[in-house]
């Protein structure tokens, strides 16, 4: 999403302040202006400032209704998504209180007599403007549209500052943050290919190394990085950076790399000219 995208949504900016709305007061959504950030350590931002979000557990309320945006959640629900079985007695009074907070921030919540709903847009929550762009970038590469696919993806990147709901516990968000992170990196091998489908291989390389840097146990990141490599003139690194990460995996897993990277190794000894031309698309090479 662009600077300026960001600040009409009030992602950007700091600074501490209140949100209106009575403790006891009925609605849906939030203050008009409020936007709010999943993606890494939780924000609520309005009018350009960031707003103190309370304490972790009512931060992991907020997130986890913003995980359900528009649905009811029942007490009962909230309770097991933020504790599980081993809630506190007085976890209704808690909830409770959360809400509260949360209203006076300016949150506002529909209180059903069983459950709370908050009802926010989707375009006001970084996670489903990432999903968005991401669901677009897939659908253009799926199209052959690879020039507009990579600038999608490349715009959900930047939106993705985290792991969903940095440092918050809770069953239900631990959950959603490895399934997210797994869409997360599934969204990021796209990129990675599409840029080299684009001939981009030099300007791929940097990231595939960051990629590969973190993420040592995603082969596909270092598939990629290695054919990136050959592609820039760069073969030996290429061989080099293979035989580097296969001295990992085997001193930390006792296992050897999977067929794909095994089989592009021998293929990158031989120096098969195919290399340079072969389509990287999943499925493909």
């Amino acid at each position: 999403m662009s600077g300026v995208l960001l600040r009409e949504r009030g992602f950007e900016g700091g600074g501490a302040g209140d949100g209106g709305g009575a403790a006891g007061e009925d609605g849906a959504g939030a203050a008009p202006g409020t936007a709010f950030r999943l993606l890494g350590p939780l924000q609520v931002c309005r009018a350009g400032r960031v707003l103190d979000p309370g304490p972790p557990r009512q931060q992991a309320l907020l997130a986890v209704l913003l995980l359900r945006p528009r649905l009811e959640t029942g007490v009962d629900q909230l309770i097991e998504s933020l504790w599980g079985e081993e809630h506190p007695a007085y976890a209704r009074n808690l909830i409770q209180k959360y809400a509260s907070g949360l209203r006076a921030l300016g949150v506002r919540l529909e209180w059903s007599g069983s459950g709370y709903r908050l009802d926010v847009a989707g375009a006001d929550v970084d996670l489903y403007t990432y999903e968005r762009l991401a669901a677009a970038g897939i659908a253009a590469a799926r199209a052959g549209e690879l020039v507009e696919a990579a600038r999608l993806l490349e715009e959900a990147r930047t939106m993705s500052t985290g792991p969903l709901g940095e440092g918050l516990e809770g069953p239900m968000l631990e959950r959603e943050r490895l399934y997210r992170h797994e869409r997360f990196l599934a969204d990021m091998e796209v990129r990675a290919e599409l840029e080299l489908e684009l001939g981009r291989h030099r300007n791929a390389v940097p990231y595939l190394h960051y990629a590969v840097h973190k993420y040592p146990l995603r082969e596909r990141f270092l598939w990629l990085l290695m054919v990136a490599l050959y592609r820039s003139d760069r073969g030996n690194e290429a061989l080099t950076v293979y035989a580097a990460q296969r001295s990992r995996v085997v001193e930390e897993l006792g296992a050897e790399p999977g067929p794909a990277l095994r089989t592009l190794h021998a293929r990158l000894l031989r120096q098969e000219p195919e290399l340079m031309a072969m389509s990287v698309l999943r499925g493909d090479g």
